[in-house]
């Protein structure tokens, strides 16, 4: 009995100690390596930015008046057309017109210029028959001015600004702040156009034309260089459906009619107003062209609340083209080569790449081939599951 129990405990004390041996010797294996896998897929590459849609008015234009408001203009947001009264200052209307010119002076009897043609275009557009040589304000200027300043309830005045009788019509005039030039109607106000009682040294008020210009804003780290998109086809998705065009060059601010050369400072900041935009908010702004300007007008209100954006292509691969993560690729001197999961070194050619993704061509690749990506590590490769 004393012989079997000293058996059994050897025994025992064997099978602990193999047992032991085998954990450590386990331990002391190093893991087989693992090789992650990708596989080579078909699809068509494009090197897109995306930017933000943002329309501006075709310019701004200052109202400028000197004296105290005696009716109360125009209001804010309010939209103008062609002859109306913007403003009452010394109870004399500041008349909208168009033309490219600003008013810079009274036009009278005999004065010849671009700004009386633009005058003279006007009247004609209201109707008012002008016989004088275009751009020279003769009898048939200063009877219509006479008659459509009646058709609106206010007297004819000279160029001294003072009331005339009926017959002397031909003397009737349109002193400086008594009209304003607008490139384009109509147009809106961005503040009101005077309070009843108001004095007024400088802007009544601020109008920009309906008339819009676009533009699409984008990272300025998306877009390195000014010129870098230009030319760019663009995509810009509108209730529903996607409306084409190119993007541009670098955009400017509006330029603001009617003001003073001593306002620059008041026009950058104005322009800025309208804008709704900073010098500072890190953005590339570029035009936006050959477009559908009437689709863009339609969803206006999206445009303006920001929730339309477009994505410019700078780059458009092959279509179906295979592809491969760039991490697959692998340099060996000038060749650019993959291995396959079955072991086979294939030379392949890149096309576009795209967000870690790279077009190749190379002998017995087909969509489906599995590849193995390089270990980090240099290590040895073997067998693995990794999938992109």
């Amino acid at each position: 009995m004393m012989l079997l129990a000293v058996l059994l405990v050897a025994t025992l004390i064997v099978g602990v100690v193999a047992t032991t041996m085998g954990i450590q010797a386990s331990h002391e294996q190093p893991e087989p390596p693992v090789t992650l896998t990708t596989t080579i897929r078909a699809r068509t590459l494009s090197d897109d930015v995306e930017g933000q849609l943002m329309a501006f008015p075709h310019a701004t234009v200052s109202v400028p008046a000197e004296g105290t408001v005696t009716r109360t203009g125009i209001a804010v947001g309010v939209n103008l057309d062609e002859g109306s009264v913007v403003g009452v200052v010394n109870e004399r209307p500041i008349l909208l017109m168009q033309g490219a010119v600003p008013m810079w002076r009274t036009l009278a009897s005999g004065m010849h210029g671009e700004d009386v043609r633009q005058l003279q275009a006007a009247l004609a557009r209201f109707g008012y028959a002008i016989y004088d040589d275009s751009g020279s304000y003769g009898d048939s200027t200063a009877l219509a001015m006479n008659q459509f300043l009646a058709a609106l309830g206010y007297e004819a005045v000279n160029a001294s600004n003072e009331p005339l009788n009926d017959d002397d019509w031909k003397q009737t005039a349109v002193p400086k702040q008594q009209l304003v030039f607008a490139p384009a109607t109509p147009v809106q106000a961005t503040s009101t156009c005077g309070v009843a009682g108001q004095s007024v040294a400088g802007d009544l008020c601020i109008l920009e034309t309906m008339e819009r210009e676009y533009a699409i804003a984008f990272s300025a780290a998306d877009v390195p260089g000014a010129g870098a998109l230009e030319g760019a086809r663009l995509s810009i998705p509108i209730s529903g459906e996607t409306v084409n065009g190119t993007v541009g060059k670098p955009y400017g601010r509006p330029r603001q009619y009617g003001a003073k050369a001593d306002d620059s400072a008041k026009a950058v900041q104005t322009e800025g107003a309208a804008n709704n935009t900073s010098s500072e908010d890190n953005r590339v702004y570029l035009r936006v062209d050959n477009i559908d300007a009437a689709k863009l007008q339609a969803a206006s209100a999206a445009v303006d609340a920001g929730n339309i954006h477009g994505t410019a292509t700078r780059a458009q691969g092959a279509a179906d083209a295979l592809t491969v993560e760039s991490s697959a690729l692998r340099m060996d001197g000038m060749k650019t080569w993959v291995l396959t999961e079955e072991g086979q070194h294939v030379d392949v050619e890149t096309g576009l790449c795209v967000q870690g993704i790279c077009e190749i061509n190379g002998n017995n690749l087909a969509a489906g081939t599995v590849v193995v990506l390089p270990a980090p590590d240099g290590s040895a490769e073997g067998k693995g599951t990794g999938d992109e």
